[in-house]
């Protein structure tokens, strides 16, 4: 299922430049939100700084991007005419009826899941529910940091610590479907199934956030002129950016050195 493949979004307006310096008087009138340093861990790719907390309210928009990207709806159909296609669920019955149970409940698992590890539990634990690409180069590490993402994430003050929140949310979700699954579906060994399900697509999508771009980078590389200036559209970049999710931004460039003041006049 796809309960935890939820495309985690971030809050962060995605053509803010994290780069560029605040305007003075701007910085007068509104003070810029303090920035927390983090760290950098001693081993292994890690993701770009400065790092931004989120707020109760952006964590909410994390959650809410998901309700509405088009990622949900057509994975939710696509897992519903899998389960009706292997005979899953076979309570629900057969033809567009049983494909709709089925669809209410491939929704309903994204839909929870994405409730409690984007938002609830992410607010209560104070934890951050997006995944921050790394900043290595190298395809080994990248992809070691990307399943590992399933059990460490950040805190909100940037510091590293166990998953709860997916870990939880994954739990959460499994055991409300028990209030709509088949009889024949529920109990404790389907509900930690599911759960168990449920991380291993958290993985599987990891590894989609953090290598997409270069995997679009090369396909794009061989498509056709139209294809490429359709892409160029903001429209489908914004549907694109919803169904993979945003990443963060890559490490801001050093500052060029200025040359050191002449003692000529």
């Amino acid at each position: 299922m796809l309960g935890a493949n939820a495309a985690w979004a971030q809050a962060a307006d995605a053509n803010a430049s994290p780069c560029e310096p605040q305007p003075q008087q701007l910085a007068a009138a509104t003070p810029p939100r303090a920035v927390t340093p983090v760290r950098p861990e001693q081993h292994g790719p890690q993701f770009p700084t400065p790092y931004q907390q989120l707020n109760k309210r952006e964590k909410l928009k994390v959650f809410l991007h998901h309700t509405y990207s088009p990622y949900t709806f057509v994975g939710a159909a696509f897992d519903a005419g899998l389960a009706q296609a292997v005979g899953a669920w076979y309570s629900y019955g057969g033809g567009m009826q049983g494909y709709g149970k089925r669809y209410g409940a491939s929704l309903a698992d994204t839909e929870s899941g994405a409730f409690f590890g984007r938002f609830l539990f992410p607010v209560l634990l104070h934890e951050d529910p997006r995944y921050l690409r790394s900043n290595s180069e190298k395809t080994v590490p990248r992809a070691a940091y990307a399943l590992s993402r399933v059990l460490v994430t950040h805190d909100d003050s940037g510091k590293k610590r166990a998953n709860l929140s997916l870990m939880l949310s994954a739990v959460a979700a499994s055991s409300l479907a028990n209030s709509y699954y088949p009889r024949e579906n529920r109990g404790f060994g389907d509900t930690m199934a599911r759960a168990g399900g449920d991380l291993l697509s958290t993985a599987e999508m990891n590894l989609l956030r953090e290598f997409w771009p270069d995997i679009s980078k090369k396909l794009r590389k061989h498509e056709p002129k139209s294809i490429q200036r359709l892409e160029e559209n903001p429209r489908v970049g914004k549907i694109e950016q919803m169904m993979i999710g945003p990443v963060a931004p890559p490490p801001c460039p050093p500052a060029a050195r200025q040359p050191p003041p002449s003692d000529k006049h």
